[in-house]
């Protein structure tokens, strides 16, 4: 509509619902992580590192700018420009094993975005990256890590190593670019194991409480 191709657009009025972020979800290990970015070809393995330490969609790294990017101490950050809702509209702390990524990929740009597109044996820095399936089921194959995963499961992985962390749920929406606290809260449940951590931990402590 933008463009003037269309003279209306069909997600208007409700003639399209929009699927959810739910589905088949799966988190990794962190032996299965190392294993994958082991096997991953240098983009793929620059994008899951983004992806499992600070849980960014693939399609806001691929959409990463120049300008986006601050490495510059002591707050290093990212900004997402834009995404699936308003508040996917973030600023993004990185982490020490992310920036070492972003500073390489500030290096060696030769264009406007930081994962440009491949084409041929080379690549067009003037448009982003758009497709990383193909190399993301060599890694699978080379890692073997068995199906189903996905390459949007780093970002499942995120959220769920967050909130086992102890980190507040509002926070983890708002890291993660989260429309609603719905999505945010599936993340309480996939981490079910380290609840039951803590409910033996709760348990031994008024053992001995008891005890005394």
């Amino acid at each position: 509509m933008k463009e003037e191709l269309i003279q209306k657009s069909p997600f208007f009025g409700g003639r399209v619902e929009f699927l959810h972020e739910k589905g088949r979800e799966r988190t990794l290990s962190f032996e299965e992580e190392r294993k994958y970015l082991k096997a991953a070809a240098p983009v793929l393995r620059d994008v899951g590192m983004i992806m499992v330490e600070m849980g960014l969609r693939p399609g806001e790294i691929f959409q990463l700018r120049h300008e986006d990017v601050r490495i510059e101490p002591p707050a290093p950050y990212v900004h997402v420009r834009e995404g699936k809702s308003d508040r996917a509209v973030r600023d993004v702390p990185m982490t020490s094993r992310a920036l070492p990524v972003f500073h390489r990929r500030l290096s060696r740009a030769k264009g406007e975005y930081l994962i440009p597109r491949r084409i041929g044996n080379g690549y067009d820095w003037s448009r982003p990256m758009t497709e990383l399936e193909p190399a993301h089921q060599t890694a699978l194959r080379k890692s073997g890590i068995k199906p189903p995963f996905r390459l949007y499961d780093l970002r499942h992985t995120y959220g769920t190593r967050a909130i086992e962390a102890g980190v507040d749920v509002f926070s983890v929406a708002k890291l993660m670019g989260h429309a609603d606290l719905e999505t945010t809260q599936r993340y309480v449940h996939l981490s079910k194991g380290h609840l039951e951590d803590a409910q033996k931990k709760i348990e031994r402590f008024r053992a001995c409480q008891r005890s005394l």
